[in-house]
């Protein structure tokens, strides 16, 4: 006898195994795919008092920096979609670090302190952790390679860098 087909039993085993198949990967079929995270932008800003006592200010955004602008107060206007900041503060013997939430136009004045102020007030930012040169050099080499407030001449200038 020559078979010219499936038996019945064997198409049902087979629509049997598609069904559970279906069956299994129905949750994935269905289920909306998610969004892509969003990727911000990294940079930072930096104001800075050079030796001959002018101040000035820059960007650093995804290793493109902005020509030294100089200024008679910094100012920083947050890049929009950001939503972590961090302060540092540099001296050539003291270094301070707050992590603030900035949504405002800040101004910075680089003096004997570092003073920041916005709409909601004013901090004065001194150097309370001691940190000394090398350490900021180390630190420095590794994050904000082209900074200004260490690079040239391997001085460390006081100033302000606000990282996001």
């Amino acid at each position: 006898m020559v078979k010219r087909g499936f038996s019945l039993a064997e198409a049902l085993v087979v629509m049997v195994i598609i069904s559970i198949f279906f069956a299994a990967a129905a949750k994935i079929i269905t289920t909306k795919p998610k969004p892509k995270k969003q990727i911000n932008i990294h940079g930072y800003f930096e104001c800075y008092r050079k030796e001959s006592g002018t101040l000035y200010q820059r960007y650093v955004r995804e290793g493109i920096a902005t020509e030294e602008e100089s200024v008679s107060v910094c100012t920083f206007e947050a890049p929009t979609g950001v939503g972590f900041f961090n302060l540092n503060s540099y001296s050539p013997v003291a270094h301070s670090s707050m992590e603030p939430n900035i949504n405002t136009r800040l101004t910075v004045n680089v003096g004997s302190g570092i003073t920041v102020s916005s709409t909601n007030g004013y901090y004065t930012l001194t150097g309370t952790e001691g940190i000394t040169p090398d350490e900021q050099r180390k630190f420095f080499g590794s994050i904000y390679r082209d900074s200004k407030i260490f690079n040239e001449g391997g001085n460390i200038r006081t100033g302000l860098i606000i990282s996001w």
